[in-house]
Order: C-alpha cells, then structure tokens, then sequence
C-alpha cells in the first residue's frame, strides 16, 4: 500500500543529490526522503572497525532524516537473530513510521507525511551551528511516538501553509508546533489543535471544524463560510466570515473578534466567549444548550470582551425546550435572558398528547431549574440537561411522547373499541350457531383488523384473533343457552409513542336465544375476559434513547341484549334488530422499566352501546344460505378514565389528563354464509365485514359446528 504513495526512500547516499530549485527541484524534493544510519549512541553516524559505515547527509539535509545502522531480525537459518546492518536496514524504518502515520492520517499527502516525519525528528547536533537540520544527520533521529501525534513545525521550507485537508471523521494534532507558516483547514471534517501552538502564520478555516483546545499564536484566524472554530483553547484575532461556536467549551480570543453580516457565533449556554481586544458584533446570535450541565433560566453572559461594538442582527435559540428574551450590552459584556419554552408547544403536535406530556416536562424543567438554581445537581438536572439540547421540534416530539405515556393511556380505550366490535362478531356468530335451533358443540376462528385516531394522539393499528370453543343446548322447543371460552390475543402498534402492546386474554362467555310463536326473538350474551398486557416502546431524553419495558393485568367484560323479528318467506329471512350493550376495560397500573418512561394508575374505560340493523338470508338450496348484514352502533354513554401520570426520573413530579376518546360509532356491513350437511350433523357458517366508517377496519370468522 505504502509503495503505491508518491514518496521514495534513497536507501543509500552515495549519489550527490539533484536538488536545484532553480530547475524546478522543490517539486522533486516534495516526493523524497533520504536516510542515514546512526550507531547505538543514535549521536554518530555507524562507522565499522574498516571505517566503512554510514555516509552524511550532504546536501541532502532537508530532506534526510536518521534511523538505526543495525538492525536486529529473526533468521530462520540461524533459527534466532541476526543482525540486518547498513542504510538498506535504516530505510525500512522510516517507510514503515510512514505507514503508520498514513493509517492514522489517511488524508494526507505524501509530502505532509514526510514533513511529519522530518519535523518530529530529535535534532542531533554536529557542531555546525545550525539548529533545524545540519549536512551530517539531517533533521536528526525519526521520534515514532511524536511523529504519530501529527507534524511539530509548519515551515516555510516546506510550503506558505499546511494544507490540511481533513476529508471526514476527527484527526488530532497533539504536538507543540512551530514554525513560520500557517495552517488552511480544508475537508468537512474535524483538526484538533491539542498543543501549544506556536507558528506564526496565519490561520485560515477554508472548511469543516478547526477545534482548538490547546492555543495558536497566529495574528489572524480568518474563518470562511463553511468553517467552523471551536474549543476551550486560545486563539489569536479572529475574523468570522462563518461560524464560531463555543458549544465544546469557553474560547478565548488573543486579539480583536471582527463578525461579519454572514456569520454566526454559536452561543454555548455558561461558555461565553472571551475577547481581550475589540468585539465587532454582526450577523446572528445562536444560543443553544450544551451538555455540561442543565441551563437555568435568567441572564446569560455571551461574550466578555475589552469593548464591543455593534450588534447582531438576530437572536435564536437552537434548543427546542429553550426561548431568547432581552439582549443587554454594556462597555465589556453582552448578555441574553434565556427563559424555559412551554414544552407543550415545543414539538410538531398541538393539543392532545402534547398538553399532556407538556405540562409534566413543564414541571420538571421547574423543579430542576429550582435545583440548579440552588446549586444542587441532581438525576433531575441531570435529566433536563439532555432534554435542554433537543433542537429540532421532531426531537422535542419525542421526548413528549416519552412523558406522555399515551399508549398506556389509550390501551383501555382501544380495546373499548375493538372489544365492541368484537361484541358485533360474538352477536353475529351467536346468532348462527344457533340458527338451526339444536344442541351441538362449535369451534370458531376469527380475525379484525381495526385503526383508530384521536387528534393529537396516535394513530393505532391493531390486529385480533381469537378461537372459541362453545357448546349450546335446546332448553326448550324455542329456546338455546350455550356457553363459551376463547383465547383473545391483540396486537397494537401506536404511531407517536413508537411503541406495541400484545394482549393476551382468556375469554368465557354465555349467550341464549328465544324465538317466540310470533316469529319475535330474543338474545344475549355476556363475557368476561382476564389477561395481561406487554409494552415496548422507545424512549429517549433528547441525546440518550432505548428501550422501555412494561407488563400490566387487563380486565375486561361485557353485556349484550338484543330483540329482533324475523320476516320468513318462502327462501327469504329478513330479521331487523336493535340492541344495548355495555362494555368495560380495566388496565391496571403500570411502571415502566426506563428511568426515563413514566408510571400510570389504574385506568377503566367503559361505554354503554346503542345498536340497530337487519340480518338477511336466502335459501340457495336445501343445505346453503347466503345472506349479509348491516348493523350501525352509537356509543350514548362513555366513561373515559382521567389517567394520572408520573415521572419515573423524579415521581413526586405528576399530571393528571383525560384520555383521548376514539371513534364513538361504526356502521358494519357484511355478507354470511350457514351450509348444513345431509345427515344435519354438520353446520359450517361464517361472515366478513367492513366498516363504512372506516375502510382500515375489517373482520372475518369461520366456524364448525357438529349437532347431537
């Protein structure tokens, strides 16, 4: 890999080199390195008892480093070491201390590595006076270790600047390093200066971050458009064509800050910006959280400066849990009143979850702040602090979803919905089993599909199957009572909370029918559920997320009566009907395994039913009937639960809100399907329906019956 870059190693100087600038040779200078070799002292060049050995660098110097004569390697021939001498032994280290460095800094080009290599060398002096490089060891020992911590010298001798084009990702420059050039930070990635810097060219952000965290002694930091300076270092007079930001920490600036109308300072909340000279305020103001430490609300100082003149043209805050007031100046300082946001409008939903989740992160800002204030560090400040540095309205939507615990609230209400169209199925199927009007026992499969939307709440899609075994008997010439159990399973997926429930419930339940002599009938059933409910849902923080975990008990039961007439000619049954029901759904508390997750008390939701609508049948042949059914339902009394909420990071810390209310009617419309085998034993039935009120809702059952 290393011998594909544009860099040769002169293994032996026996040749005086060409280097003529006045030909053109600094460019061929850019591509070499020459090394020599020193003894064991690594102060003298290698001379063997004949006095043949290592040659000086000569004219070469600028471009020739030292490495060891000898050698140690392992010989298989000897089946221990040998002893590899010569320049032929020395050139091989500097090429493999310039692969490592490549690996580190694969942007660089080959000349930056050997000006890394050659300026990190530890000078050997030869009495010639001369302090960077001398004709006899050159730029001296190559130093591996400082030689990985980036170059130690931006010379002129090399070029007016190091051009360090950092592509992508984080590269760390962590020696001291001098010299009379300046440093172009170029690429969208990331340079750390770690050192104190002492070259004296100008710096110049062309691109991506410059993060100074030692200090540079450049007059002139000049940061271009797409630049960006950072650190907690020191830096000299900075011209901000960009953006300066003091989010990683408090920079201090040498000299004069001038801010153009282009450029933005990225205000680091509790790091200001320190200018020992002038401050010429232009362009924007950007205030945002950074993750020391929560933020209080209350007067901020954004810069300290020797004077400031001008202002900026805008003030925002990057923090969605954040808002600016007042901007003061005076001689020095420049100051911002920062104040906490209402969370309930900080996220991409109004109302509904959002007033709920909102007035409990309200309060827990509050009482952190109150905290803060009091100089008290807390798993509550701590808390806020990473809530503070959400910035976009979708991050702040999800850390009020995370408070609202809204899927736990809506579960009862949800399954209220889904249970009374499961109530429409157990009616439907009640009335087919016992159609034929004998004893008999029955199995029966059945399916829904069902979405449900409150605004400013999730939209929740659920899937549910159950299969029931029942038997009825013929009590009296017109009468049938049966009983029944069924496992009930329902899979829900709730949009904003980003999170499911599965519900797992065993089912018993009873119905009967009375046809009387006047072709009026009479029907019921009643059921009760008990199960319990698992929940997973993301949770986050703003900067932290995972998953959260919880498992509660769920109760459920139900009553349905209803009274109909059947209209029978010939082929022809039509039965219109009406009917009341009352159903109820019981979750118990829940607490959630997340620190970060919240914990509900129990919440029952309950409904009472008005329904209305006609079944029909014809009599395909003897054995078939086909027919359909539309029914439309109303809830006229409903019973919402007001869920009371805590925080799990703090739970003195709680709300109390309705929970949403979802669609109160439905109008199903189905077709159906009764076949009675020859020998009357046998009876297979079953339907699908939709709802006209929702297209996303849908249901199908199957059922068996054999007759004794």
């Amino acid at each position: 890999m290393f011998s594909q870059q544009v860099m040769m190693v002169l293994l032996r100087l026996i040749l005086k080199p060409c280097f003529q600038p006045s030909l053109g040779g600094e460019g061929i200078e850019k591509g070499l390195l020459a090394v020599t070799g020193l003894d064991s002292t690594k102060k003298a060049l290698y001379r063997a008892k004949d006095g043949t050995g290592a040659n000086a660098c000569g004219d070469a110097a600028r471009w020739c480093i030292a490495a060891d004569y000898e050698v140690p390697v392992y010989s298989e021939n000897l089946n221990g070491n040998a002893v590899f001498v010569g320049t032929s032994a020395s050139a091989p280290q500097i090429t493999a201390l310039a692969a490592q460095i490549w690996s580190k800094y694969p942007w660089m080009t080959a000349d930056q590595v050997r000006q890394t290599i050659l300026t990190t060398a530890d000078y050997v002096d030869d009495g010639s006076g001369q302090k960077l490089f001398n004709k006899t060891f050159g730029w001296g020992y190559f130093n591996q270790a400082s030689a990985l911590k980036g170059p130690e010298m931006f010379s002129q001798i090399f070029g007016e600047t190091f051009n360090a084009e950092v592509n992508s990702g984080l590269a760390i420059f962590s020696n001291n390093i001098t010299g009379d050039a300046g440093l172009v930070k170029g690429g969208k990635g990331t340079l750390v200066l770690s050192g104190n810097n002492t070259f004296f060219g100008n710096t110049v952000v062309s691109d991506g971050e410059l993060r100074v965290n030692g200090s540079i002694e450049s007059p002139l930091t000049a940061v271009y458009s797409t630049g960006l300076l950072t650190g907690a270092g020191k830096v000299g007079a900075v011209d901000n064509g960009g953006t300066v930001s003091t989010e990683k920490g408090r920079l201090t600036i040498a000299g004069d800050y001038n801010q153009y109308e282009q450029a933005k300072l990225v205000y680091g909340l509790e790091h200001y910006l320190t200018v020992t000279g002038v401050a010429n305020l232009d362009g924007a103001l950007e205030v945002t959280a950074q993750d020391q430490k929560m933020v209080t609300a209350g007067k901020h100082d954004v810069i300290k400066a020797g004077s400031i003149t001008g202002d900026f043209d805008t003030v925002t805050a990057k923090s969605a849990f954040l808002q600016v007031g007042e901007t003061t100046k005076d001689a020095n300082t420049y100051s911002v009143d920062v104040q906490l946001k209402d969370a309930k409008v900080a996220g991409t939903l109004n109302g509904g979850l959002s007033n709920a989740s909102g007035d409990l992160v309200n309060q827990l800002m509050a009482k952190a702040n109150a905290q803060a204030v009091n100089g008290e560090s807390t798993e509550l400040t701590s808390y806020v602090a990473k809530v503070q540095q959400a910035v976009t309205a979708e991050q702040a939507q999800a850390v009020l979803n995370t408070n609202a615990g809204a899927l736990f609230a809506e579960t009862p209400s949800v399954l209220l919905h889904n249970d009374a169209m499961t109530n429409a199925q157990v009616a439907q199927r009640a009335f087919q089993v016992s159609k034929q009007g004998v004893t008999g026992a029955w199995v029966n499969g059945a399916y829904q599909e069902t979405s449900t939307k409150a605004k400013g709440w999730d939209k929740v899609d659920s899937e549910i199957s159950t299969l029931t075994a029942g038997s009825d008997f013929q009590v009296a010439d017109n009468a049938i009572l049966g009983a029944y159990v069924s496992t009930y399973k329902d899979d829900s997926k709730f949009s904003e909370s980003n999170g499911t429930s599965e519900t797992d419930l065993t089912t018993f339940g009873v119905y009967g029918k009375w046809n009387t002599a006047s072709d009026l009938y009479f029907a019921a059933n009643a059921q009760y559920g008990f199960g319990d409910v698992e929940f997973k849902r993301s949770v986050t923080n703003g900067v932290d997320s995972e998953q959260s975990n919880a498992k509660s008990d769920l109760d459920k039961y139900g009553v349905y009566g209803e009274v109909g007439y059947s209209f029978i000619n010939n082929q022809w049954s039509v039965s219109p009907y009406a009917a009341l029901s009352f159903n109820s759904v019981t979750l118990d508390k829940v607490n959630e395994s997340s620190e970060m997750g919240v914990t509900v008390d129990d919440v029952t939701a309950k409904e009472n039913k008005l329904h209305v609508g006609v079944r029909f049948d014809y009599q395909v042949t003897k054995n078939l009937a086909l027919g359909g059914y539309g029914e439309y339902a109303n809830a006229v009394d409903r019973s919402l639960p007001n869920v009371s909420l805590a925080s799990n990071v703090d739970n003195t810390v709680g709300v109390s809100y309705q929970a949403p209310a979802y669609d109160k009617d439905y109008f199903l419309y189905g077709i159906t399907f009764n076949y009675l085998t020859n020998n009357s034993k046998w009876n297979m039935f079953g339907d699908v329906a939709g709802n006209a009120k929702n297209s996303d809702d849908i249901q199908a059952q199957l059922g068996l019956k054999y007759m004794f």
